[in-house]
């Protein structure tokens, strides 16, 4: 298991979190937090190859995790996916479209399978 590569999903939504990270286990290290403030501890752990996260979060929301992200040049080249529930408007699509290390947004409503496809890609 050691060399295999490690995502970190980030979901309030415990249901949906616990549904990728089962998918996503099958070929990678998975770990799961449920707000921003979680996802900053368990990336400065070390060794996190990819970020899974939802916007909405209670604590510290996506947005403002990937703010801390780009401030942190630990943190700063992770890339990210933004697996969210909120509805994108040209605001909130370019809100985190602004983030480098943002490498795709989906809809919780799109299939599983695209999305871990994407974070195939991204890896």
């Amino acid at each position: 298991m050691g060399d295999r590569q490690k995502i970190v999903i980030l979901d309030d939504d415990e249901i949906f979190a616990a549904l990728l990270a089962e998918m996503l286990g099958e070929h990678y290290d998975v770990a799961v937090g449920h707000n921003g403030l979680q996802g900053i501890a368990l990336c400065l752990g070390g060794g996190v190859d990819a970020v899974l996260t939802d916007i909405g979060m209670p604590e510290l929301d996506g947005i403002q995790m990937l703010a801390e992200f780009k401030k942190n040049p630990g943190l700063a080249s992770i890339p990210v996916l933004v697996v969210t529930a909120t509805n994108f408007t040209h605001r909130s699509r370019s809100e985190v479209q602004r983030f480098p290390q943002v490498r795709g947004m989906f809809s919780k409503s799109e299939k599983a399978e695209i999305i871990i496809e994407a974070v195939k890609k991204m890896l």
